[in-house]
């Protein structure tokens, strides 16, 4: 597992163990709680309403209703009156709107103009049940918001005296102008129509004549003053002649009412704005105290968990990382003694730093067995040619000492310069070998240089093959081949290949000194995506043993040296193959034979 992954497992398995514990506590207790709160809000939020709806709202509305214009110290004052009454005492504040919700007056006068925020489910809930309660965050305060509507006023005329019955006729012009529009469209009056107007006097249609001409009557503003509506003198008249309706717009203070005439009365209406919210604050002590519990306890809650974090964290750090990093710095530190077998066998952890620790030491005691073996190696090459090059030498040195002996005499013989001759052709042999020792050598200290040509892999066995007809029939080896004959051309270097597949087949042959057979195989295959030749060489020999697997492709290596072997034929194939961009594996085991699998990419050589 990652250690990330398992530091993250660890933490947040430990921290939802917490909140699991944490939460069957505390649900308890809040479900105590709760029962209780809710017993205590439900009384309450019935309590806090009809205070809201009956005392506080018939209060502003008849306020509103009498003075029929929204005066903010009358309504403050109203306010005030009210907080003396004994039910009012949980009462924070009390704020007023008109048309909107912005705040324009309160119980508690405020610095700055305030708007409380209703979306359409608070006004549905309004309208549906009458009012909305809710909380107020940060204020522990229950809030019961209403809705009010201004209703039209009733003006009481300063005096009304009855009237006896008159003739048309008998009316003033002026009166009956507005009389007219008191009947029926359609209808005429004779003039010597009774007319019994009951209760209105001759001056009241006579204001009515000059309030259709768009005139204030004087009369009609003391009757205003009389009724408490602070209205202007001078206040201006729009007429709706139709519906028998006035707008009076004062000129000081811009109110604009709606003035109509019903029966024998008067009626007036604030214009544009009639209908506003209240909401009245109320202190709940049981909320601010559920608050400040449930405050403590996620308090309680935090300091526990970042505890345990730290603790957790402290132990999960010296356990996964510190330990291991000072192991690994141990190891690091005795690297130079070479000491690793004790930190192998030790135990180690599935974390990445024991990983990396147990790859660190098994790298160095690689470093450490490849180094020793590429000493081996070197002394086993030196020695390889060493022995190349001391009997071409020998044989050099005692033909020149025949050479001597024979240029010595006093008299040469025609003979004697006949024998020099053939010396001197075996000292030339032997130069010979000495140079190809060379080249041998130069070869496997530099990279081989591919002269590519289209190749067909089949028909270079079958060619190589045929020069082992007589070896394989005198030493009573069987070649069995198995050649795909789909298998596409491929890019080799002809004869470097031809001398790689010698040597392997060679090797077999000689594996075998008691017969055998010799399987040899072509495929395509698909590896990693990349189409490969494939070409399998198996025989039924003696085997390699496990242990020189890996040292069959170093130079000079053999095990054949009875038999004259130099151990360069394989070191020179697996060169060549590899310039090829292809690899060789082998499969081997004492007294089973040996199977060496050799791929080439089809398509992607590189020329070099």
């Amino acid at each position: 597992m990652r250690l990330q992954w398992k530091y993250s497992l660890i933490i947040n398995l430990t921290v939802v163990a917490v909140l699991v514990i944490f939460y069957f506590l505390n649900s308890v207790r809040m479900r105590r709680e709760m029962r209780e709160l809710h017993a205590l809000g439900a009384e309450q939020s019935d309590t806090l309403k009809r205070l809201a709806e009956n005392t506080i709202l018939n209060a502003v509305v008849t306020e509103l209703t009498i003075s029929q214009a929204f005066n903010v110290e009358n309504i403050n004052q109203t306010l005030l009156n009210l907080k003396q009454f004994p039910d009012m005492k949980d009462v924070l504040n009390v704020q007023v709107t008109l048309g909107n919700t912005r705040v324009r007056s309160s119980l508690f006068t405020q610095d700055e103009a305030t708007v409380f925020f209703l979306g359409e489910d608070d006004i549905h809930q309004i309208k549906t049940y009458g009012a909305k309660i809710d909380t107020m965050e940060g204020q522990d305060a229950t809030a019961v918001i209403v809705r009010y509507t201004i209703p039209p006023k009733k003006l009481v005329p300063l005096h009304l005296e009855p009237q006896p019955s008159r003739s048309v006729e008998e009316i003033p012009p002026e009166a009956l102008e507005a009389l007219q529009k008191l009947v029926p469209k359609g209808m005429d009056l004779s003039p010597d129509t009774p007319v019994l107007i009951e209760g209105v006097t001759p001056e009241l249609f006579s204001q009515l004549a000059l309030l259709n001409h768009g005139k204030f009557h004087i009369d009609l503003y003391r009757m205003f003053v009389s009724n408490n509506i602070d209205l202007s003198p001078d206040a201006t008249v729009a007429i709706d002649e139709e519906n028998n309706r006035w707008q009076i717009t004062d000129t000081e203070t811009g109110r604009v009412y709606n003035l109509w005439l019903e029966g024998n009365n008067f009626w007036i209406h604030m214009a544009h704005a009639n209908s506003g919210y209240i909401r009245v604050l109320f202190d709940v002590p049981y909320i601010a105290k559920s608050i400040r519990s449930s405050q403590l306890m996620h308090t309680i809650f935090i300091v526990i968990v970042g505890v345990l974090l730290v603790v957790l964290i402290n132990l999960m750090t010296n356990h996964l990382i510190i330990k291991p990093l000072a192991r690994m710095t141990d190891i690091i530190q005795k690297a130079e003694s070479g000491n690793f077998s004790s930190f192998l066998h030790q135990s180690y952890a599935s974390d990445e730093i024991s990983k990396a620790t147990r790859n660190l030491v098994r790298m160095f005691i690689q470093l450490k067995t490849s180094h020793s073996r590429k000493i081996a190696a070197l002394g086993q090459f030196a020695a390889g040619v060493a022995h190349e090059i001391r009997n071409p030498l020998n044989s050099i040195g005692m033909t020149a000492q025949h050479l001597k002996s024979i240029f010595s005499q006093s008299k040469v013989s025609p003979e004697d310069i006949e024998e020099a001759k053939e010396f001197l052709d075996i000292v030339d042999e032997k130069i010979q070998e000495l140079k190809q020792t060379s080249e041998q050598f130069l070869t496997l200290n530099r990279p081989q240089k591919l002269k590519l040509a289209t190749v067909n892999l089949n028909v270079l066995l079958d060619s190589v093959l045929s020069e082992f007809a007589l070896v394989t029939e005198e030493a009573g080896v069987q070649i069995i081949r198995n050649f795909d004959p789909e298998l596409p051309d491929m890019e080799l270097d002809e004869m470097l290949m031809r001398q790689t597949i010698f040597n392997f087949v060679q090797n077999s042959v000689q594996a075998m000194p008691k017969g055998g057979s010799i399987y040899l195989t072509t495929t395509l295959e698909e590896i990693g995506g990349v189409s490969n030749g494939v070409l399998e060489i198996r025989d039924t020999g003696i085997g390699i043993p496990e242990e020189n697997h890996e040292r069959i492709y170093d130079a000079y290596f053999t095990t054949k040296e009875a038999d004259g072997g130099a151990g360069l034929g394989l070191a020179i194939s697996h060169q060549v193959i590899t310039a090829h961009q292809g690899k060789v594996e082998v499969k081997s085991k004492i007294g089973m034979g040996t199977a060496f699998k050799i791929s080439f990419p089809v398509k992607n050589i590189e020329k070099k």
